[in-house]
């Protein structure tokens, strides 16, 4: 019972997520096969109806020549005579059983066969016409031809749903990077003033060189405060987050390319996409998770304590991307739902697939799903992680959670 406790357990965390991803190609694919169903079975009822009508013409014609030759036999009640006639009818290949009927339609000699599915039965006429009986012929079952045509037919649906599985994956392969852009709230998403940054610096260009993942974080409300403070209260305000996401970012070997108050973006380099992928989540959530432990101390010195917005994602442009950022729920961190799988990030992290935004991206909706926490033996790290940052001096010391971990 543990064992197969343990199989429904890893099934609600693996399995059923996934099923729900991709329910949608699994409706159509289960519409296609309902579709493939009723016409299978109809053009397979309605080609055994003409192979038994073919079958009935040849017994017929089988059974007329039959009964010129026993005509005679069945006439004087010669037996023996038509015992030979009916053994070497019912040897022939189409014939599955031969029966002999007197004038009063009584069995004379031979039988039928109760499976046979077509018979036939035409009168024996002597030369001048007197009617001396009558014959009976079943048909032997073919099922030869009906077979191939049902395996030949499971083949065609077969390879038509792989066909719709490859024209999937080419899809997303394809088209993982949607070229339409999304428009950019008001407020912390407008583009940054050609005058100074609120921090005093500018922001680090953003390195081009190999495949990245990246952090990307926003500021809730963040026009109310550019509207009540000035520029260097501004600064002032962000320095203290701003040093804990570098501290994150060294932690999981990441760069800060852009600041927070200048849509921040940490960029995390390397192979494979899974390792990079994950120590993006890893940072994301320490960094949520040391700004709510930021705040009972900034308020404690009457100081506003922040809020953010997370994202992590690899396909999207920079300006797509900050908005799903924006679009996110406060104080959480999204995964576009198409990269968990993709990242591997599924089996690492912990999700309710119902509770999936969907953000119009363009002209195509992408489902971001927020991520409630790493698994167990992740989060545990990753509480002694977030009391290290925010102890004196020891941010960037300890171990950092990694996939092989």
């Amino acid at each position: 019972m543990a064992l197969w406790q343990q199989l429904w357990e890893q099934f609600q965390q693996r399995g059923r997520p996934r099923l729900q991803r991709e329910k949608r190609l699994l409706w159509e694919l289960a519409l296609m096969l309902l579709v493939a169903l009723v016409i299978g079975v109809y053009f397979l009822e309605h080609f055994s109806a003409r192979l038994a009508a073919e079958q009935r013409v040849q017994l017929e014609a089988l059974a007329r020549q039959t009964g010129l030759r026993a005509a005679e036999s069945l006439a004087g009640g010669d037996l023996i005579g038509l015992n030979v006639i009916a053994r070497e009818t019912r040897d022939l290949k189409p014939v599955a059983g031969v029966r002999f009927l007197d004038t009063a339609r009584e069995p004379v000699t031979g039988t039928l066969p109760e499976s046979a599915t077509v018979t036939v039965e035409v009168p024996v006429a002597l030369p001048d016409g007197e009617l001396a009986g009558s014959l009976q012929l079943a048909a032997a079952p073919d099922l030869t031809p009906r077979q191939r045509l049902e395996t030949g037919y499971v083949l065609v649906v077969l390879g038509i749903l792989i066909l719709r599985l490859a024209g999937e994956a080419i899809h997303r392969r394809l088209f993982r990077v949607p070229p339409p852009a999304l428009p950019a709230p008001a407020g912390e998403g407008a583009p940054p003033s050609p005058g100074p940054d609120p921090s005093g610096s500018a922001p680090s260009p953003r390195p081009d060189a190999g495949p990245a993942t990246e952090l990307r974080l926003s500021i809730v409300n963040f026009d109310h405060f550019q509207q009540r403070y000035t520029r260097a209260a501004l600064a002032a305000l962000l320095d203290d987050y701003h040093r804990l996401l570098e501290d994150v970012a060294g932690l999981y070997g990441g760069q800060v390319v852009a600041r927070l108050g200048d849509q921040a973006r940490v960029r995390f380099t390397g192979e494979p996409l899974s390792h990079r992928a994950f120590s993006a989540l890893c940072a994301g959530l320490l960094f949520l998770r040391v700004a709510r432990l930021q705040a009972p101390r900034r308020k404690a010195t009457q100081a506003p304590a922040l809020e953010f917005k997370a994202l992590v994602t690899e396909q999207y442009a920079d300006t797509e991307s900050w908005a799903l950022c924006l679009a996110g729920v406060p104080g959480r961190l999204n995964v576009p739902e198409s990269e968990l799988t993709r990242a591997e990030l599924d089996v690492k992290a912990l999700y309710q697939s119902e509770r999936a935004l969907l953000v119009q991206a363009g002209e195509r909706q992408v489902r971001l799903q927020p991520v409630e926490q790493l698994a167990h033996r992740y989060q545990t790290l990753l509480r002694t992680q977030a009391e290290r940052v925010m102890g004196a001096g020891e941010s960037s010391g300890g171990d950092s959670l990694s996939p092989n971990k």
